[in-house]
Order: structure tokens, then C-alpha cells, then sequence
């Protein structure tokens, strides 16, 4: 069974570009034998200190978000061609709390680049955990790139 985390927004600033990630997924039904479904998910280090294990994961959630909307360059070739799309960017936090593994599983070829590079960009994590030992955790990540009207 996926857990779904749905991130949200409290207010969006109007933009030139619109970018909308639609939501972070643990992608369990895709993972290996390497990839354990953890009791506890990772969150970004920044939310680790809060209590109330929704609130960090909404935190988090949110965290990544606003890393997306602030660091994600709309590739200028793309947007003059008018290509828009959603990426579908995999990627792993493993036991130290990295980002790895990151590639597109699907999207626009012209838009992917960007949407890797601001997924491995993202800050440090708290490894999910399972039995009290960290585990690699594999995530799928889809961000829609939308030129706005």
C-alpha cells in the first residue's frame, strides 16, 4: 500500500511560471529487496525536532515544496518552445539521509534535467527507520511544469 504525502499550500505568490509539484509518494510498490517500507518516514532535518510525527511529515512535505518552488529554473529553451509537462522524478533517501538514485521515470525530455537537478538538490534528510535501524526509502516525485497565462 503507497503512502501518499500530500504537501500544501497556505498561499502561492502569483508567478511568471508556474510550477506545481503534485504530491511525494513512498513509491513501495516499486521498490527492490533493498528498499524497505519504513515504520517511520524520512523528513527533512530541519522538521526533525517536532514532535507530533503528521505535523514533521507535513513539514517536510511542505519544506520540499518551497525548496521546488524557489530552486526550480524552467529550462528557457522549453519555455520558449512552449513545452510544459510532469516529471516523474525517482529518487531514494538512504540510510545516511542523502538523496541517490534520482532519475526520471517519465516526463519531457527538455524539462527532466531541471527537474532532476533541484531533487538532488534538496537538503539533508532523517533516514526513515524500520525496527529502530535506518533503511534506504524510495521516492517518486512528480513536478508539473505549467507556463502561466
Amino acid at each position: 500500500m503507497q503512502k501518499i504525502l500530500t504537501p500544501h499550500f497556505s498561499q502561492l505568490a502569483p508567478l511568471v511560471l508556474m510550477i506545481i509539484m503534485g504530491g511525494l509518494w513512498n513509491n513501495s510498490a516499486a521498490q527492490d529487496a533493498s528498499k524497505t517500507q519504513p515504520e517511520i518516514m524520512p523528513v527533512l532535518n530541519t522538521c526533525a525536532i517536532i514532535e507530533d510525527r503528521t505535523e514533521r511529515e507535513t513539514c517536510s512535505n511542505q519544506a520540499i515544496m518551497e525548496h521546488i518552488m524557489k530552486k526550480l529554473i524552467y529550462p528557457e529553451d522549453a519555455k520558449n518552445a512552449g513545452i510544459e509537462g510532469t516529471v516523474m522524478v525517482k529518487f531514494v533517501v538512504d540510510t545516511k539521509g542523502q538523496v541517490t538514485g534520482t532519475k526520471v521515470m517519465k516526463g519531457p525530455k527538455e524539462l527532466s534535467k531541471a527537474a532532476i537537478q533541484v531533487v538532488q538538490e534538496l537538503p539533508g534528510f532523517v533516514p526513515g527507520t524500520q525496527n529502530g535501524k535506518p533503511v534506504d526509502t524510495e521516492f517518486v516525485l512528480p513536478i508539473r511544469f505549467a507556463l502561466s497565462n
